[in-house]
């Protein structure tokens, strides 16, 4: 709620503002300081050890950069990070003056999450003039500095100048990794020496505002900050481990995986229902786990510890829903029953770039998933994955090293790198020319990733325009043609690929002068040829997969026909993407044969204007015709 303050703009903020405004043009306020201070005691943990608690003391300076902006700062809270005490201030005449008002609080859930205790403090007001300033004042305690895991510099406002220090006691051990410090961004790191204490500090200067961009790489993998890791820590002389090694932070897992109170009894009826009459244990493994994706909607819990104990089987049998981990343990747990060696696992999705053999923090994993060995093999089941086949993993996990629980101990397991080839869009057209018509029939398959691709696409439509969406795929995308008896693969069956069919005529496709054709039998140019980032993008985009694309498409001519010209062989590349594509003759028919391969999804924002030009080229090829000639 916007309240009317009284408030002074002066010369300093003025100053303030100009120096804001050259950081980023269209920003309505920034901040001239942004400043964080961790220190760290101890307390009595949930296992009934001591833990390290931390305390991070704040200050926000902010200053209108347009007339009529509206300033505020959000002070987000959960069951691990509270906020102790709180002020914000407005400049008024010559001084910052406290406000009394209480801040409104504000829920950090969205939709996809059905419970949770993310909650906000926004402290805010209506600066009437440019140069108008601020400062918020604030305290947080972290319960546990487990939760404590990561500092990034950038926000999304302009920031003249943001200091991170860390007052580090001499009975702590504690571990600062900096990642993506590269020299372009400048920041400077001061490490001093005090009584019992070491001082660490880190100031960055002149930040731009990070944007809210689509399809944008995670933020971790190339903006700078800190990874917080408490190694270790004396009390009473007595040295206790935090997340020293891999073991520890496993111990925690495991301790709080072991607080789901499991009653299996509840799930035998539903596996022996499921197993009964099934050939192979491979027919057996499948109806368990697809029966968990079509049975058990996926809904995220964050609320206090239900974000990192995984609920009961009961519960979420009973519901027919779960989180991941709920998803995971009922998954692991049928398995089991049913007489298979199945695991709980912990897994950092591909939104997160860190090594858990380097790094052990709460940040590494954000996922959960069942883990199966069978006859050799290792299995990655994800539960929330809909439309996955079995040994076939999503693009979010493939590269990524899995945690695995195993009683008191554990396995780190590698789940396979993505591999392009296993995913393959592949476009078969015969088509004929008749006339100033092209009739024929269309073929569309979906293998891997593509597939899941095509199920995620089709889902999200309305079922009453899903027939046709159907039919303008056989209609390859053009508005000229008209697709009859189209036939589709079983899409409920996961282990074939996804296949569309059907007769197609297309009209205003052939152009005539005397005793020549024009036409294009490209119908099907790459859809990557369309992806342009904007000219003031700043994020890397990220197509956010690997796959392949192969077009076949064959063109019967009259018998009175034949080719007279026809677009060059063509090849382009960028980085390891790469598009080849060939025309040619066989007897009485034209052929083309395209492959496109995307197997270097991320695109920097330095690398745009090589990318542009590499799209570029492919679009000036779909343009080009082909021309026949009349006996």
């Amino acid at each position: 709620m916007m309240r009317a303050q009284l408030q002074t703009a002066d010369g300093e903020g003025s100053m303030q503002a100009g120096s804001l405004k050259r950081l980023e043009k269209k920003a309505k306020f920034g901040a001239s300081l942004i400043q964080q201070e961790f220190s760290f005691k101890t307390a009595k943990g949930i296992t009934g050890t001591p833990v390290v608690t931390a305390e991070e003391d704040g200050t926000v300076e902010m200053v209108a950069i347009e007339n009529k902006a509206v300033i505020g700062y959000l002070l987000p809270y959960n069951q691990f990070v509270r906020p102790d005490d709180y002020d914000f201030q407005i400049f008024y005449k010559n001084k910052f003056k406290s406000q009394k008002y209480p801040p409104e609080k504000v829920s950090l859930t969205d939709e996809s999450i059905f419970l949770d205790d993310n909650y906000g403090l926004w402290y805010g007001f209506r600066a009437e003039e440019a140069g108008q300033r601020c400062r918020f004042l604030y305290n947080y305690d972290y319960t546990d500095a487990k939760y404590l895991t990561r500092i990034f510099f950038h926000h999304g406002i302009p920031v003249l100048k943001h200091t991170v220090s860390f007052k580090v006691p001499s009975w702590l051990e504690l571990d600062i990794i900096e990642k993506n410090f590269s020299p372009a961004y400048r920041i400077r790191k001061e490490v001093k020496k005090e009584k019992n204490m070491t001082v660490y500090t880190y100031t960055y200067d002149n930040i731009k505002p990070i944007k809210q961009e689509p399809s944008s790489l995670g933020r971790p993998y190339y903006l700078p900050h800190l990874v917080i890791t408490v190694r270790s820590y004396t009390v009473d002389k007595t040295t206790y481990n935090g997340f020293k090694t891999l073991d520890d932070m496993y111990a925690w897992y495991n301790y709080l995986y072991k607080k789901a109170d499991n009653n299996t009894d509840v799930l035998k009826t539903q596996v022996s229902q499921l197993t009964a009459g099934k050939a192979n244990d491979e027919e057996k493994i499948k109806a368990m786990y697809y029966w968990v994706q079509d049975n058990i909607r996926y809904i995220a819990f964050e609320e206090g510890y239900s974000g990192f104990v995984p609920q009961t089987v009961q519960e979420v049998f009973k519901n027919k829903y779960g989180d991941c981990k709920g998803m995971a343990n009922i998954l692991t747990e049928m398995l089991k029953i049913a007489g298979y060696d199945a695991h709980f696992a912990w897994v950092g999705t591909r939104d997160i770039p860190y090594d858990r053999t380097e790094i052990q923090s709460l940040c590494v994993d954000n996922h959960a998933i069942s883990v199966l060995y069978h006859n050799g093999k290792t299995y990655f089941l994800d539960g929330t994955e809909k439309y996955a086949a079995l040994g076939k993993n999503a693009y979010r996990i493939q590269g990524k090293s899995v945690l695995v629980e195993h009683g008191d101990t554990y396995k780190v397991e590698p789940v396979p790198a993505p591999n392009m080839e296993e995913n393959l869009l592949l476009t078969r057209a015969n088509l004929s020319l008749n006339g100033n018509k092209i009739t024929g029939r269309v073929s569309l398959s979906f293998d891997g990733e593509a597939r899941n691709y095509f199920h995620n696409l089709y889902n999200s439509i309305p079922a009453d325009k899903r027939k046709n969406f159907i039919r303008s795929m056989v209609e390859l995308g053009s508005n000229n043609a008209e697709a009859t008896n189209v036939k589709t693969s079983d899409f409920s069956d996961r282990d074939i690929p996804i296949v569309i069919e059907g007769d197609v005529e297309i009209t205003n496709q052939v152009t005539q002068v005397e005793k020549l054709y024009y036409t294009s039998i490209d119908f099907v140019p790459s859809s990557i040829a369309n992806v342009s980032p904007d000219a003031d993008r700043e994020n890397p985009l990220d197509l956010d997969n690997v796959f392949v694309a192969k077009d076949e498409i064959t063109l019967s001519l009259p018998a009175n026909a034949s080719a007279k010209s026809l677009p060059a062989k063509f090849q382009a590349a960028f980085q390891k993407n790469n598009l080849e594509a060939s025309y040619f003759t066989e007897g009485n028919k034209i052929v083309l044969k395209k492959t496109f391969s995307l197997n270097s999804p991320v695109i920097y924002k330095n690398e745009f204007g090589d990318w542009k030009a590499f799209v570029g080229k492919i679009r000036e090829f779909n343009r080009q015709n082909i021309t026949i000639e009349l006996k």
